[in-house]
């Protein structure tokens, strides 16, 4: 199977890369400033041009604008990056490729959770952005749509997930708040990338959470990596998001209920605890 991975300086495609090669595909990356083919996916004729040339039997679009200020501040360059871009590639797919596409737990209401499929309403710009994504990309119909939550070691120079920000942070010794009032579930980057090449194998199609069992608090996440690796929690203020007033609002629970993905895969997806067992975070003595 030949497999065009686009957002290939981001942080799932390196390792969406690695499950395909160790799943015998042929891979093809993408970005607009990187990958084996530069192309601005927001350019019809170059998204068509590029399908052409890879003739790819499965798309795994994990291209994105992800930063949530900035979606806020420019909303019309978010729904370009994270729509328009996917129509482009919607409408350029042959109608026997597959088409994967990632997307997040921001589609979901400020409301309490777990959150199933069907329970769209998303309260910022880059949560609305990413549904329309979801829309677009389901016009092809082929197509996977996955919402999720990653964490795990960045393999891309300049992006770090949120597992690396807190452990950074916890290693420099700088004060840090960690937000109490913030759930969700995610999943090991690994554990996405080898979902994502199943789900292509398979042909599954839909609209489906993944995500982890037992979510948590962004706080007790942190302080989970600060425990494991036997950093100082010393530094670490617990906070309510909230009190941030000037930030883009965000849904405050967005753990996923995977009831769904998992009844199509026939199988359980991992807890929490299983997930960041993966991190192997190197040990200090020093306290």
């Amino acid at each position: 199977m030949r497999v065009l991975v686009t957002g290939a300086t981001g942080l799932v495609a390196p390792y969406v890369v690695e499950a395909a090669i160790g799943s015998g595909c042929e891979v093809v990356t993408t970005a607009r400033s990187g990958g084996d083919i530069k192309v601005n996916l927001e350019d019809f004729n170059e998204t068509k041009n590029l399908v052409s040339a890879v003739r790819p039997d499965a798309v795994v679009h994990a291209a994105a604008m992800t930063d949530v200020e900035r979606c806020e501040a420019d909303p019309v360059s978010a729904f370009h990056a994270n729509a328009f871009a996917v129509h482009n590639m919607a409408l350029a797919l042959p109608m026997d490729c597959h088409f994967v596409y990632i997307s997040s737990d921001q589609v979901y209401p400020d409301k309490p959770g777990p959150h199933s499929e069907g329970d769209e309403a998303p309260v910022n710009q880059y949560g609305r952005s990413k549904l329309a994504g979801e829309w677009a990309a389901l016009t092809h119909r082929r197509t996977c749509v996955l919402r999720t939550n990653i964490f795990g070691p960045s393999r891309t120079t300049g992006r770090s997930s949120l597992s690396d920000f807190m452990t950074m942070s916890l290693s420099s010794g700088r004060p840090v708040t960690l937000f109490a009032d913030v759930l969700f579930s995610p999943l090991h980057l690994s554990t996405l990338a080898n979902l994502i090449i199943e789900v292509a194998t398979r042909g599954l199609t839909g609209v489906f959470n993944a995500g982890s069992h037992g979510g948590t608090s962004k706080a007790e996440f942190g302080l989970w990596i600060a425990r494991a690796s036997g950093m100082s929690t010393s530094t670490i203020d617990i906070g309510i998001s909230d009190v941030i007033t000037s930030r883009a609002p965000r849904p405050h629970d967005m753990r996923l209920n995977v009831r769904r993905l998992e009844d199509a895969l026939g199988r359980r997806l991992p807890t929490l605890q299983d997930e960041l067992n993966k991190l192997k975070l190197p040990i200090r003595t020093e306290h």
